[in-house]
Parts: structure tokens; C-alpha cells; sequence
């Protein structure tokens, strides 16, 4: 079955595909690429518009989250290596201890995401997070049609610039204020609801629960040149219009590959956090295990 495509002239080229063996085949082709591959300015309008209001991009100062970089481009490799340093340094049996005890006090999803996003993102820092920062993480947009709201979409532009101006005086200058921000937002919209995912499943082996339920549902590419994509679809993408949506949350379920969780199907830049989350996943479960 070839991949679900929509396109309406002029105004939108979309190719959803969330089989996971169709991905792999798409990725291998070299005809699509990270959104950043193109200036911003040249990206559809769409684009610019939905991603401006989420974790991903900043259209203020024009900076994209690392993984929405091509390799091609010269900063990559020392922001990936920079966030790499980072995570190595891991977290504490007093992080799992802490967060285990939220969780079997069932606290509110805010008071959970202020303690996991200090696990996270004090490395950084050096300090906590304010609260309001990460309150205001809740609020960038994760959907395109929630851009079609005007109250949602502003709120989600000015949650997005306050996370940014708190990242811009607080860390040190050669950081990459976003790829820093949108971590915040991760822990916040995603990892949060991992946490309670866990605890429903405590006799789930980890890597079970989390290709059932994916905490990153998709992630784009943009055709780098006219293709049919491996024999995909029966007319080519137009290059800098055509948008891939890898639905990696479907495919993960489909396969039971964390790669797929964690990015396309394959360990080639995989998610930097993977091997942190699924760590602390485990240490986490089995402290829960052992409190029951």
C-alpha cells in the first residue's frame, strides 16, 4: 500500500508514512532531508507557520533544534557532541527515588514535570528551573491544527519566547539556547506522560511499553529533490514542497524497534536522550517494583 499523500496545489504536498519497512526505504533513498537542510525563508509557508509556535524552531533568532539539522550542516557535529557530553553525565539514585515517590503520590502532572525536567535540564543550568519556565513548556503547540486557534497559537509563541529569553541570560554563551529550550518542552510534553505510562505497566518489559507507546508520535523530511521515493508514489515530490511526516510512534508499535521511538529505524542518530531515558526507565521501574 503505497504511503497517504495530500496535496492540494499551491498550498500544502503532504506524504504520511508510518509503515516502518517504507520508512527505512524513504530515509535510504537521499531524497528527503531535515526541514534545515533549506533556509528558512525558502521553507512552505505552512512550515514556517506551525513550527514557529512549538519547541522546534525560533523564527526571532532563526535557530532550528539540532536534530531538524542536516549532517551537511558545519554546526551539527559539535552540537550533537556537546548534548552527548551532557547526558553522559546521567542522573542519581536520589532523581529515581524522587521522582518514584511523586508518582506513588500521584501528584499533578505540573508538580511531576517541574522534579523530571530538574533530572533533565539542571546539567545545563547549573540551577533549577523556575517553575514558570517550565509551566510555560506546557503551552508550545505539538499539532497543526491546533495553529488554526489564534488564543492557542499566541499563547504557544509567547510560551516558546520566555523559555528562550530564560535560556539566553542563564547558560553560557556558545550553548545552543534551542536545542536546550526544546528540552525542556520534551520533558514536559512527553516524558511526563512516559512516567505515568511506566507506572501502569510495571511487569511490562521497558523496550514492550515504549514501542506500544512512543512519546515522539512523528518527524519531517523535506524532499531534497524530485522522486518517486523507491517507487513509492506514483508522482515525484517537488523538491523544498514536498513534506514526509514519518509517523515513528505507528512504526515503533508496528515493529517493536526503539529505534523507532528514538528516531527512523536505525541507530544513525538516534535520539541523544535514548540511552538516558531508557536507564533511568529501568532503575525507575524497578525501585517501583520493589516499593509495591
Amino acid at each position: 500500500m503505497s504511503p497517504l499523500r495530500i496535496k492540494v496545489p499551491l498550498l500544502v504536498d503532504l506524504v504520511i508514512v508510518s509503515d516502518p519497512e517504507q520508512i527505512r526505504r524513504i530515509e535510504a533513498t537521499g531524497d528527503v532531508d531535515r526541514l534545515h537542510v533549506f533556509e528558512s525563508a525558502s521553507l512552505p509557508w505552512w512550515v514556517r507557520y506551525f513550527f514557529r509556535a512549538t519547541k522546534f524552531h525560533d523564527d526571532k533568532r532563526d535557530l532550528w533544534f539540532c536534530p531538524f539539522e542536516s549532517a551537511s550542516n558545519p554546526t551539527y557535529p559539535g552540537r550533537r557532541a556537546y548534548l552527548e557530553q551532557k547526558v553522559e553525565e546521567g542522573y542519581t539514585p536520589g532523581d529515581v527515588k524522587t521522582i518514584a515517590d511523586l508518582l506513588i503520590a500521584n501528584v499533578d502532572d505540573e508538580t511531576l514535570s517541574q522534579a523530571m525536567v530538574q533530572v533533565v535540564n539542571r546539567r545545563f543550568f547549573g540551577q533549577e528551573i523556575p517553575p514558570p519556565i517550565t509551566k510555560a513548556a506546557k503551552n508550545t503547540l505539538q499539532k497543526l491544527g491546533e495553529a488554526i486557534l489564534p488564543w492557542k497559537y499566541k499563547r504557544a509563541i509567547q510560551s516558546r519566547e520566555k523559555i528562550m529569553e530564560f535560556c539566553e541570560r542563564t547558560l553560557e554563551k556558545q550553548v545552543h539556547i534551542l536545542d536546550v529550550g526544546h528540552n525542556i518542552g520534551e520533558v514536559v510534553q512527553a516524558t511526563t506522560g512516559a512516567l505515568r505510562r511506566l507506572k501502569e505497566n510495571l511487569d511490562r518489559p521497558i523496550e514492550e511499553t515504549f514501542t506500544r507507546y512512543g512519546p515522539t508520535d512523528q518527524v519531517p523530511r523535506i524532499a531534497t529533490r524530485a522522486s518517486k521515493l523507491d517507487g513509492l508514489l506514483r508522482f515525484s515530490t517537488t523538491p523544498r514542497q514536498t513534506v514526509v511526516i514519518l509517523k515513528v510512534a505507528k512504526a515503533a508499535a508496528i515493529s517493536h524497534d526503539l529505534y523507532f521511538t528514538f528516531g527512523t529505524g536505525k541507530p544513525e542518530r538516534a535520539c541523544v536522550f535514548m540511552p538516558f531515558f531508557l536507564a533511568f526507565m529501568k532503575d525507575l521501574q524497578a525501585e517501583l517494583q520493589r516499593r509495591r
